[in-house]
């Protein structure tokens, strides 16, 4: 998972705060019900896009799914959706990259 927006807070377990969130998903899987199947579609019939719009406690979630399957049954779904904050917890932070010009805005706020 990638998930991308502008930095709001760190608190002091690692966790952190984005708001205007921009997630994207990817996820790759066999499909062996189709694997052995000699009638399956070609590459292009086998690839689905759809869009999907939530709202929930003024909560706007967008989300995109891209779904496709080769010959072989192999599947891949690339799913990317936007949310206007979210916390991404301590624990499952790998790495974190914020513009210079971001984070000395947020300083510069702090010290006022």
């Amino acid at each position: 998972r990638i998930a991308s927006g502008k930095f709001m807070s760190l608190d002091r377990l690692g966790s952190i705060m984005l708001e205007d969130v921009v997630e994207q998903r990817w996820l790759a899987y066999h499909d062996v019900s189709t694997a052995d199947n000699k009638d399956t579609k070609s590459y292009d019939d086998n690839t689905e896009d759809a869009s999907v719009t939530n709202s929930a406690d003024n909560n706007n979630v967008q989300q995109h799914v891209h779904h496709t399957k080769d010959e072989s049954g192999l599947c891949q779904w690339t799913t990317e959706r936007s949310l206007t904050q979210a916390v991404i917890i301590g624990m499952k932070v790998a790495k974190v990259e914020i513009m210079m010009r971001e984070w000395e805005a947020r300083l510069e706020k702090t010290t006022e």
